[in-house]
């Protein structure tokens, strides 16, 4: 990389101009012209090339780096330098540049992380889940764990792992794959996650300000618990509800999700005003979110609890971590608190992590199989919508006209406009491995006759699924504490 520039170096210059000719040719194409499926494939395509063209910015930043080119201009990091080349760029991107060219090329872990640089100078994967991955690897090795607490085949396999992921999951939900990995395989996860939630908890703020006008501003950063009540109650008031007035009766909600959500929270603090012995006392029993456990860390964690020992956190290692509905993990003694003061609710699970079905000859579904359908889906299941579920509808992917039973595998859960689409487009779904795909072909159409799997039409919505990603997980993570105990 630190070579000396040859008399080819001009070749680099004449290749970016090429590019950009090219980038004006499909500019100058109008899009009137393009066809509907067109308009995917160049969505796509832009898609990769914007990754290409941002790795390779990492790449020309760690070249300037290694070459030493901004302790020459008088900077003391990268991110100065890039700066200066390019004044218009925010002062974040150019410090967002000057770590992944560390990260991946020029720092001390940058050798260990081969597979993860090869992906993102390739376009397979883009920068924002290259620095999980990244952050992630480097956690599992010394100086953050002890060495050879995590032996080099475990890291290894781990970050394959997850460069197959980050070419299925968007950088949010492999965040959560990256998180429990390492929740599972670092000794010092509890002690990781107590630390975390103390820095939290003195972080927490809430302020409520009168503005001239009369309105009130409201602003704070709340504790994943805090949040996860207030989400979990504002959800329930703030669900679309048809207009009410006479001239608009009947048709779908005018307001916006953010006004519905201002609506919840007034409805809920007047709800408790209202109802004096509904605040809380010292014998309420404050928690009714849907807190996910294992069985296996919930009765060793309060087995633990119950025992007198210098170390609480004493054989958790391995053990996943209790969860909060947005996937926030929950130390210990975190979980110990809640259970303390919480009604447990079980929702019963197979090995695969599926609610077990409870069938049922009525038409709506019961509280029971709602609450495990929710669990099973966590939001509506129509691709890319992320309405939670106190917004949404259980809909019968075989209709209960035909047959279909009220059961929780014959159940999905659908905001209120998916599930007016799905019946006005007749669209098609079914459970596989836990997750909901739906088909949107019509039925009788010219292409639903090749689309008889929705892992084969080129229409379907076939979702990636976490549930599979998790068990992989595990079968990784099995390995490693083989190794681990020999």
């Amino acid at each position: 990389m630190t070579s000396a520039p040859t008399d080819e170096s001009g070749a680099a210059s004449a290749a970016l101009a090429d590019a950009l000719a090219a980038l004006d040719r499909f500019a100058a194409v109008e899009g009137w012209r393009l066809a509907e499926a067109e308009l995917g494939e160049a969505l796509a395509g832009l898609d990769r090339l914007a990754r290409r063209v941002g790795a390779q910015a990492v790449r020309v930043v760690a070249e300037a780096e290694a070459r030493g080119l901004p302790g020459q201009g008088g900077h003391a990091r990268a991110a100065g330098w890039v700066a200066q080349v390019v004044p218009t760029m925010s002062g974040r991107q150019a410090a967002a540049l000057g770590r992944r060219a560390g990260e991946l090329f020029t720092g001390a872990a940058a050798v260990d992380l081969g597979p993860t640089r090869a992906a993102v100078l390739a376009g397979a994967v883009g920068l924002d889940q290259a620095d999980i991955i990244t952050a992630t690897i480097t956690a599992l090795q010394p100086p953050t764990v002890p060495a050879q607490m995590i032996d080099a085949d475990t890291v290894d396999e781990a970050q394959a792992f997850l460069l197959e992921q980050a070419g299925v999951f968007e950088a949010g939900k492999l965040r959560r794959l990256a998180g429990y990995l390492r929740d599972r395989l670092d000794p010092d996860t509890d002690t990781r996650l107590a630390r975390d939630e103390a820095a939290r908890d003195r972080a927490r703020t809430l302020t409520l300000a009168a503005t001239e006008s009369g309105m009130v501003h409201l602003q704070g950063t709340l504790t994943p618990a805090c949040g996860a009540a207030l989400t979990t109650a504002i959800d329930a008031w703030s669900a679309p509800q048809p207009a009410s007035a006479p001239a608009d009766a009947g048709t779908a909600d005018p307001r916006t999700g953010a006004q519905r959500r201002h609506d919840g929270l007034h409805q809920l603090a007047a709800t408790a005003v209202a109802a004096p012995d509904q605040l809380p006392s010292s014998h309420g029993s404050p928690y009714r979110i849907l807190l996910t456990v294992p069985h296996t860390t919930l009765t060793t964690t309060l087995t633990n609890a119950a025992l007198t020992s210098a170390d609480p956190a004493a054989g958790l290692t391995g053990l996943a971590p209790a969860t909060l509905p947005d996937g926030t993990p929950l130390s210990s003694t975190a979980l110990q608190t809640i259970a303390c003061e919480a009604d447990l609710v079980p929702v019963l699970v197979d090995d695969v992590g599926n609610p077990l079905d409870v069938g049922d000859t009525q038409y709506a579904f019961p509280t029971r199989q709602r609450t495990a359908i929710a669990l099973r889906d966590q939001h509506c299941t129509y691709p890319a919508c992320t309405a939670p579920p106190p917004w949404c509808d259980i809909h019968h992917l075989t209709p209960f006209s035909r047959g279909g039973r009220t059961a929780v595998t014959n159940g999905a859960l659908l905001c209120g406009r998916h599930h007016r689409h799905i019946h006005q487009t007749r669209a098609t779904g079914q459970i596989e491995h836990g997750h909901v795909h739906w088909n949107t072909t019509p039925p009788g159409s010219p292409a639903s006759s090749q689309t008889a799997s929705p892992t084969s039409s080129p229409t379907s919505t076939h979702q990636p699924c976490l549930t599979r990603a998790h068990q992989a997980l595990d079968h990784l993570i099995h390995r490693h504490l083989t190794r681990l105990r020999r």
